[in-house]
C-alpha cells in the first residue's frame, strides 16, 4: 500500500462508497486543485481534443486530524491518482479510474462526488 497523506474535506458519503467498494470517487473542477497542471486536454482515450475542465480522483479513506476532516487520495509513485477530461467524458473518466485501479468495472452503486466550493491539495 502506498502512503497516505490527510488532505482536508467534509466528511460526507465518501465513506460508505469506500467501506463497500474500496475507494470513493471525487469528481471536481480542476481550477479547485492548485497543484493540478494547468491547460491539459481531455485524457478521454478515444482522443478527445477539448480542454479538461474536470478532476476524477480516487479516494481511499477518509479522518479527523485534529478536528480537520480529511480525505486519503489513492497514490501511484507518490502522486495521486488523476484523471482530467471534458466535461462530456466525466462519466468515462470514473469507469476508467476504477478499472485502473481495482482491475474490476466500476459498479452501479458507487457514485461520483463532488465538493462544491472546496480546493483540494496534498502534500
Amino acid at each position: 500500500m502506498t502512503a497516505r497523506t490527510l488532505t482536508p474535506g467534509p466528511p460526507t458519503a465518501l465513506a460508505d462508497d469506500i467501506r463497500d467498494h474500496r475507494y470513493a470517487i471525487l469528481q471536481t473542477r480542476v481550477e479547485r486543485i492548485p497543484k493540478l497542471v494547468r491547460g491539459l486536454t481531455c485524457q478521454e482515450p478515444d482522443g478527445c481534443t477539448k480542454p479538461a475542465t474536470l478532476a476524477t480522483l480516487a479516494i481511499e479513506g477518509t479522518a479527523t486530524d485534529d478536528d480537520n476532516p480529511g480525505l486519503y487520495l489513492a497514490k501511484k509513485n507518490g502522486l495521486p491518482l488523476c484523471i482530467v477530461t471534458c466535461a462530456e467524458h466525466r462519466s468515462e473518466a470514473s469507469h476508467d479510474l476504477y478499472r485502473d485501479l481495482t482491475g474490476r468495472m466500476r459498479p452501479d452503486g458507487i457514485r461520483a462526488f463532488d465538493l462544491p466550493g472546496q480546493h483540494l491539495d496534498w502534500s
